[in-house]
């Protein structure tokens, strides 16, 4: 007896069967019947949406490859903005900084042509971190001249303004002591009513105006200057006529016999940096 066909056998002739069928539309797809065209004409229709499909997966792979090609260059193109931008910044900042030296320089170029002096430009080159001493440092020393006690000026708006004096000095370097530090006392008046006083440095980088006679006439907003005389005991060793400050304030002492003016400086002194060395002077 023979029993039922085994699974591998049914699908050993399935495969024949489809392998069979295949070949036939094949050859009759190839020949020129009028059925093979008519097979062929039904078979381009039905993979008409097949190819439009891999047509358009085409187009868009393609366009996707164009799109990252065109970000990559917009990103290039942006970085290269991007440090050309950069490039002008800096220029443009090198020219403000030059432009602002150049007009510092002329001020003081001004200030030496206006006074009857022999004074040394300089570079301030350090500063104390502190309010409590005001001192700097400057690109001068004993090779250019310099020795201790000499005065300093600043720039006050292109006018000669008392910035302090030279305490310490090497060879290619110095010190010097602002007139706002405690431990400064130039002898000062006031320029309209010649009212004199002694010009003392406070914590915080104020000026005042100390043992002036009650009887003298001090009046907010008037301008001190340096008297480049000796008073008392301390003699002066700065020229005269050098801008101080400005007075913003006048209180009378508890002593009844003198008076005390606040001074505001005439220029920032936390902000020089160039100054000019008094390395000579006559006092008028």
């Amino acid at each position: 007896m023979y029993g039922p066909p085994s699974p591998n056998r049914r699908r050993r002739g399935g495969l024949l069967f489809a392998a069979f069928t295949i070949a036939s539309l094949l050859m009759l797809l190839a020949s020129s019947t009028e059925a093979a065209t008519t097979l062929q004409r039904v078979t381009t229709r039905a993979l008409d949406p097949v190819r439009s499909t891999l047509t358009g997966i085409g187009e868009g792979v393609a366009g996707l490859v164009g799109a990252v090609g065109e970000i990559d260059r917009l990103r290039s193109e942006n970085d290269r903005l991007r440090r050309e931008l950069a490039g002008a910044d800096q220029r443009i900042a090198g020219l403000a900084e030059a432009a602002r030296e150049n007009d510092e320089l002329r001020d003081l170029l001004g200030i030496t042509e206006a006074l009857d002096m022999e004074l040394l430009p300089v570079r301030v080159i350090s500063r104390d971190p502190s309010n409590l001493v005001w001192e700097v440092g400057i690109d001068a020393g004993t090779d250019d001249g310099l020795r201790e006690g000499m005065p300093v000026i600043g720039n006050a708006d292109g006018a000669g303004a008392l910035a302090g004096t030279v305490v310490a000095v090497s060879e290619d370097s110095a010190r010097v002591r602002l007139i706002v530090d405690s431990r400064s006392v130039v002898i000062a008046l006031e320029q309209e009513t010649r009212a004199l006083g002694e010009i003392r440095g406070q914590p915080g980088g104020q000026l005042v105006m100390v043992n002036v006679p009650i009887t003298e006439s001090l009046e907010v907003g008037g301008t001190i200057v340096s008297a480049g005389l000796t008073f008392g005991d301390d003699a002066s060793r700065y020229p005269g006529g050098l801008l101080i400050g400005r007075i913003q304030a006048v209180e009378p002492d508890p002593n009844a016999l003198t008076q005390t003016a606040f001074v505001r400086p005439s220029f920032d002194l936390t902000a020089i940096e160039r100054l000019l060395v008094v390395l000579d002077f006559s006092q008028g």
